[in-house]
């Protein structure tokens, strides 16, 4: 995994960006609720503050180095399309906090839409080297992990949702796109929610499945390997026995050939 997923402190780690726009998500769907918690417009004030002084970071790095980045280089992690994207992230953020709730204004729901799928887009960028550079054990785990705060996300969203568990079979008929139709999202809020359910959590299972056959493959694989491998030793045995035996024969010649040959007039009897 990249060193830079281990460094808290460092101007371009990407854990202080992560976790704010991870942050933001319930404050995005609480204020498609009938009631909207005022926690959420702190929230969103936190997020897009956290974000900006990100963004801010990274550029004073960039300055502080002394490289200036163009458009088709990637500086300290970020890409400049990328850097600008955060900037507007996190004043869309800032704006979110001051705009109407989404359940009373509709240009408010389509803004806060938009914003969501930057999010999502950013989240993946962000978050891509925990996905693809992992094990199968570790995707078992994110994949229990997602399904799990997923089901819990359709058990406050949705009133249909009775218990935890029926959150938990949504989650995971959700994302694995089998739709039942025992439990279904029946609020506005919970059907936004089975949208990015679906797009983040059956791109996860697929890794988990790809994963699974690629072991299974693997094994395969080293199977054949194991036995070419051991063909090629048994061939190479053989060509040293054969090369070993014409050394020997070469040997045996020329003690022969030296044998019949008469002594030269300068040689003793």
């Amino acid at each position: 995994m990249p060193r830079r997923f281990g460094r808290f402190d460092a101007a371009h780690s990407p854990w202080p960006m992560l976790i704010a726009l991870i942050a933001s998500v319930p404050a995005f769907y609480d204020s498609m609720m009938p009631t909207p918690a005022t926690w959420a417009t702190w929230m969103y004030l936190l997020s897009g503050t956290v974000v900006l002084v990100s963004a801010w970071r990274v550029r004073r790095a960039v300055r502080l180095r002394g490289t200036a980045p163009d458009e088709h280089s990637s500086v300290w992690g970020h890409h400049p399309m990328e850097l600008r994207l955060d900037w507007f992230l996190g004043g869309a953020l800032l704006l979110n906090a001051v705009l109407p709730q989404s359940n009373e204004s509709e240009p408010a729901l389509i803004w806060r839409l938009a914003i969501a799928v930057l999010m999502l887009y950013r989240l993946l960028k962000i978050s891509k080297p925990l996905f693809t550079e992992t094990g199968l054990a570790r995707l078992l785990a994110m994949g229990a992990t997602v399904i799990g705060l997923c089901g819990i996300g359709f058990y406050w969203l949705d009133p249909g949702v009775s218990s935890l568990h029926e959150g938990l079979w949504l989650a995971f008929s959700t994302a694995a796109t089998v739709g039942y139709g025992d439990v279904v999202p029946t609020s506005t809020a919970s059907r936004v929610f089975s949208v990015f359910v679906v797009l983040l959590g059956y791109g996860l299972l697929s890794l988990v499945t790809a994963s699974i056959a690629a072991m299974f493959v693997g094994t395969q694989e080293r199977k054949v390997e194991r036995d070419i491998l051991r063909d090629m030793h048994t061939q190479i045995r053989s060509l040293r026995e054969e090369i070993s035996g014409l050394r020997n024969e070469v040997h045996a010649l020329r003690a022969e050939r030296a044998a019949r040959t008469p002594p030269g007039p300068n040689e003793g009897p």
